[in-house]
């Protein structure tokens, strides 16, 4: 027999059913330090679908705006929800539920609906996002580019809330003192660690982000956790048939966004989602775990010159130099145009292509580029270990280990060119004089 669970799961899950959502009658939540994990209360075959929720349950931008100029109804100034983004307007929706459960223009009203969802979901003090860290943790990450993703992070994160906050303010005075950094704070967390791209909710669900996509919050099918490379699938239904299986109460037609996992889940084993490959600078950063040796690490590096525009002057390398030729091509080319510019300073004109000498010199650059960010990062044990918690000293582990790999392999890519422009330059019969030779002489 499967140990009851807590009474807010219990009213949740009947929430979701209410509303036309189909959850197997083997998934369990099971509480941990963290929150909730979602486990098997019996053998789940393989190729099982544990939960599927009709679209109109998602949490939308759309849907919140509906929802929020309900609830501001009667404000002079609510057209300046219009203003807000589409992350804007969710995390409002959601830190409204909280703000404005009591007052019957909320939840009496039915204008916020997603209450049974938000009482699931962890309290700020469980979240382990770099925002919720502690002073000593974050001193830990810095020298690292995810230290000053972090602070980037909190700087627009910020100017949201103050936005947002002055139309809620605008609606309702009390509201607006309500409506805190810190509760603006735990409702973006919500969104970085268990939103999808709307690309789920169409007719091909894809989790790859779009210029076009925003973040949707879909209860029930967020709250597993993410296994990498686990075979799942996510599937869309125009029609919400209701697998014998499969709880339900409603019949209706209506699209809905499945999720179905394809291996055996054991009793008590826990039923787990792939959100699909992520370093973990943004596991750490958007999620608050990590993984460890990440084969989907990546170190985003920022490159100036005339090649900056092909793709915003960034690039990403991951482990063994993956994706470092377009970095090589970037640093060739700024190497190019400086030696251009000085030969067409003496004699007129630049050579064609790039030279065996603009070839060891950007070899030389990368390589001294790679080695200056390996420099940076933090030491391992950080000197204010012993102030940080012990899942926070994990993800710093993990995140470095990959950095450290990562920029390793670069130098070893920077050196392998090196060589190989030495090599033609042999062949070629030509004398290399390296700087420090020059300088001795």
């Amino acid at each position: 027999m499967s140990p009851q669970e807590p009474q807010v799961i219990e009213a949740f899950k009947a929430w979701l059913v209410q509303n036309g959502a189909r959850i197997h009658p083997d998934v369990q939540f099971e509480p941990v330090p963290s929150g909730f994990n979602v486990v098997a209360g019996s053998d789940v075959p393989a190729d099982t679908t544990v939960v599927s929720i009709p679209f109109s349950l998602a949490i939308t931008p759309d849907l919140s705006k509906v929802a929020l100029k309900a609830l501001f109804k009667g404000a002079a100034e609510s057209h300046r929800l219009d203003t807000l983004s589409e992350r804007q307007l969710v995390c409002t929706y959601v830190c409204m539920h909280q703000i404005a459960r009591d007052a019957a223009r909320g939840s009496q009203a039915g204008v916020l609906r997603h209450g049974p969802y938000i009482a699931t979901l962890p309290s700020a003090d469980k979240l382990r996002t770099p925002l919720h860290f502690n002073p000593a943790e974050l001193e830990a990450f810095k020298g690292s580019n995810l230290y000053g993703a972090t602070l980037d992070r909190q700087r627009d994160w910020q100017a949201e809330w103050e936005q947002c906050r002055a139309v809620v303010a605008a609606a309702d005075p009390s509201w607006g003192e309500a409506f805190t950094w810190d509760r603006y704070l735990t409702a973006s967390t919500y969104l970085s660690s268990r939103a999808f791209p709307s690309t789920v909710l169409s007719e091909n669900p894809s989790l790859v982000t779009t210029p076009s996509s925003y973040p949707v919050l879909l209860p029930g099918i967020d709250a597993l956790n993410h296994a990498r490379a686990h075979p799942v699938s996510w599937v869309v239904s125009s029609k919400s048939a209701t697998p014998s299986t499969v709880s339900s109460s409603s019949s209706e037609s209506e699209p809905s966004i499945s999720l179905v996992i394809h291996t055996v889940t054991p009793r008590g084993s826990e039923l787990l989602n792939n959100y699909g490959p992520k370093p973990n600078a943004e596991l750490t950063l958007g999620y608050g775990f990590s993984l460890a040796n990440n084969p989907d690490d990546t170190i985003v590096l920022k490159i100036g010159g005339p090649s900056a525009s092909h793709g915003g002057g960034k690039w990403e390398v991951g482990r063994a130099a993956r994706g470092a030729e377009p970095v090589w091509e970037a640093v060739l080319a700024a190497v190019r145009a400086q030696n251009d510019e000085d030969d067409e300073d003496e004699d007129g004109e630049g050579e064609e292509g790039p030279s065996i000498e603009d070839e060891l010199c950007a070899a030389d650059m990368l390589a001294e580029m790679a080695q200056s960010l390996y420099d940076r990062l933090p030491p391992l044990p950080p000197a204010n270990a012993a102030e940080m918690r012990p899942e926070v000293l994990q993800m710093l582990e993990h995140y470095l280990e990959g950095q450290r790999d990562i920029l390793q392999s670069l130098i070893e890519f920077a050196n392998a060119k090196e060589a190989s422009a030495l090599q033609r330059a042999r062949e070629q019969g030509l004398h290399i004089v390296a700087e420090e030779d020059e300088e001795e002489e």
